[in-house]
């Protein structure tokens, strides 16, 4: 067997379809310079969906069996015309600023706490929690005294101690 003692050299490279230094540097930059605008736009979304959520929120809670009877008629009929109101005024304005979305859930807030909270009031809570939180939040339950059983409180005055316990 003879060879023919000729050779040839193949050079294999995968230049293809890669991106040059050039064009990775221009795509950072442009991530940089867009990265302002995406946190807008996202900040954006979240307040609208905040504010679908609440309205979705409040209108399965006034729905509820536990709910819809201890709400008066007239206030019922004023909180589900504020919800359907609000709700309208979404899908009118997909594209309304994060402020505007705060504004909007601001205000049904002023209308939805208190009706909710002269029913709570009345009801004794209600159940699966509000909406939105508390409104004003916690009870100040700090004469209360502490579980049955536990030490009794220290002078609030001297502030928080913490016990070592091993």
């Amino acid at each position: 067997k003879k060879s023919s003692g000729k050779a040839q050299k193949i050079t294999i490279t995968n230049d293809k379809g890669r991106l040059s230094q050039d064009e990775i540097e221009r795509m950072v930059e442009e991530a940089e310079k867009y990265k302002a605008e995406d946190d807008a736009n996202k900040n954006r979304v979240e307040a609208k969906n905040a504010l679908e959520n609440y309205c979705y929120s409040l209108k399965s809670s006034i729905g509820s069996d536990e709910v819809k009877d201890k709400i008066p008629a007239d206030d019922k009929a004023k909180l589900e015309s504020a919800i359907e109101e609000t709700i309208s005024w979404l899908d009118a304005n997909v594209s309304a600023e994060k402020e505007e979305y705060e504004e909007k859930r601001k205000a049904l807030e002023e209308i939805a706490n208190p009706i909710l909270q002269s029913m709570a009031g009345g009801a004794g809570g209600m159940p699966g929690g509000m909406p939105g939180g508390m409104p004003g939040g916690m009870p100040d339950m700090s004469g209360m005294g502490g579980a049955p059983g536990a030490a009794p409180a220290a002078d609030p005055a001297s502030g928080p101690t913490i016990e070592e316990i091993d």
